[in-house]
């Protein structure tokens, strides 16, 4: 069984990955515009409707970037979910998992500065495509992890429900990238990634019902 080496412990790497997502995700709504100026503010010439009304529609104007920091949010709560999971199963990180980390927390660190652009340009197809291809990348990293991981001894207890869900995030993974293929040409590509959990979980859900059916049967 190959020992673990000094900085390949799963808890450190785990105290890392938590910090680089949590900023990440803190980044996130710090890029968001905030309204500025004096129209939002009741005062001479400026009534209580007045200054609600303008910023009702500065609010609507960035609806686009309050829907990307959600959608941004919600995958990197499922890397995190995903990730923390594994780790938790792992007795020591092998080396391709631990190299794999580093792109997985480069991509994390870098989706703050393309949510921002396709919150600040939702309309440009170039913002989606590239917000786009970041997710799907980081996506390819953790389903890697957890696949490297899995083909080691590092993972005493593989069960199939486990295999289960490394298959729906592949799934996942690739749903994703299918959709980035039509990203440039379909502005609602979107409510496509908002659907990707949805999709994970259902294959999941599928995947678990069909083997209890076929334990019964045998």
């Amino acid at each position: 069984m190959e020992q673990t080496r000094a900085g390949q412990s799963p808890e450190r790497l785990g105290f890392l990955t938590d910090a680089v997502l949590a900023i990440a995700m803190t980044l996130l709504v710090i890029e968001i515009p905030r309204p500025e100026g004096k129209d939002f503010d009741i005062g001479p010439g400026i009534s209580a409707a007045q200054a609600a009304s303008q910023l009702w529609k500065f609010l609507v104007h960035e609806a686009g970037a309050f829907y990307s920091y959600a959608l941004a949010f919600l995958m990197l709560w499922i890397v995190w979910r995903q990730h923390h999971t594994v780790l938790d199963r792992l007795r020591y990180i092998p080396g391709l998992t631990m190299a794999l980390h580093f792109p997985l927390l480069l991509l994390a660190g870098f989706l703050p500065f393309a949510t921002a652009i396709m919150g600040h340009h939702p309309g440009n197809p170039l913002a989606t495509v590239l917000f786009g291809a970041v997710v799907f990348l980081l996506m390819l990293c953790r389903s890697g992890v957890q696949s490297a991981a899995a083909r080691t001894d590092a993972l005493p207890d593989d069960t199939s429900a486990q295999r289960i869900e490394r298959t729906a995030c592949w799934v996942v993974t690739c749903y994703w990238g299918l959709t980035l293929l039509i990203a440039w040409w379909t502005p609602w590509v979107q409510i496509l990634w908002f659907l990707s959990g949805a999709v994970g979980h259902a294959f999941a859900r599928l995947a678990l019902l069909r083997e209890t059916k076929a334990a019964g049967a045998s």
